[in-house]
């Protein structure tokens, strides 16, 4: 079965950034991975990032990397997005999705 990249880069309210990460780290991270077709996962806190091009790029204070495995990424990130907010997955509101970034794809090329 194909497998897939699924990266996130995502970032608190201003003021909120340690509960943001408490909640991802001890609470969403665990869900996401609990879904059918995600196999894995790294949570990474951000020290340093750089935006190209762009004037007003957000500060991404978390980025998520996580394995899905199936036929096509869209199908396994809609489930999560299904239940999102759902008692099986609550959400933050520390959370923003103002410039929120997800982007889902195939390993080309690899060190491992």
């Amino acid at each position: 079965m194909p497998r897939f990249t699924y990266a996130v880069l995502s970032r608190a309210l201003e003021g909120r950034e340690d509960e943001f990460v408490a909640w991802y780290r001890d609470r969403h991270f665990a869900d996401v991975l609990r879904m059918p077709g995600v196999v894995g996962g790294k949570l990474v806190s951000l020290d340093f990032q750089r935006v190209y091009e762009l004037d007003a790029a957000p500060q991404w204070t978390l980025l998520t990397l996580y394995e899905l495995e199936g036929e096509n990424p869209e199908s396994v990130i809609d489930s999560i997005r299904a239940a999102s907010g759902s008692d099986d997955m609550p959400m933050s509101d520390a959370l923003t999705k103002a410039g929120m970034v997800q982007a889902a794809g195939r390993v080309i090329a690899s060190s491992d």
